[in-house]
């Protein structure tokens, strides 16, 4: 629930930045030339935040949806591996070859 108000106050923001941008077009045609500059890097900061809260909070959603399916869908476990002899392996196995022994 807590990504609702992240995408809440991101799309807050990006209004509020695109409304800076809206000011700074207003104070460069009104000949206000060296405010401008100082309005419009606050513009995008603003407007660049409000872009990332939107990313973080889209990408908890998704997040949780894919814990949701990973809650749904059991996979029954593996039966164990057979012993091979006597002796241990002489080399230890990749994180690659474990990856495959647990899929």
């Amino acid at each position: 629930m807590r990504f609702w108000i992240r995408e809440i106050m991101g799309w807050i923001l990006v209004g509020l930045g695109l409304f800076v941008f809206y000011m700074c077009i207003v104070l460069l045609f009104n000949h206000y030339i060296t405010e401008v500059g100082v309005v419009f890097i606050i513009g995008i900061v603003v407007f660049r935040g409000g872009i990332h809260l939107l990313k973080v909070a889209v990408a908890a959603r998704i997040c949780l949806q894919a814990q949701d399916k990973m809650d749904a869908h059991v996979v029954p476990p593996k039966p164990a591996p057979k012993p091979r002899g006597l002796r241990p392996p002489l080399v230890k196995p990749t994180l690659a070859q474990e990856f495959r022994e647990l899929t």
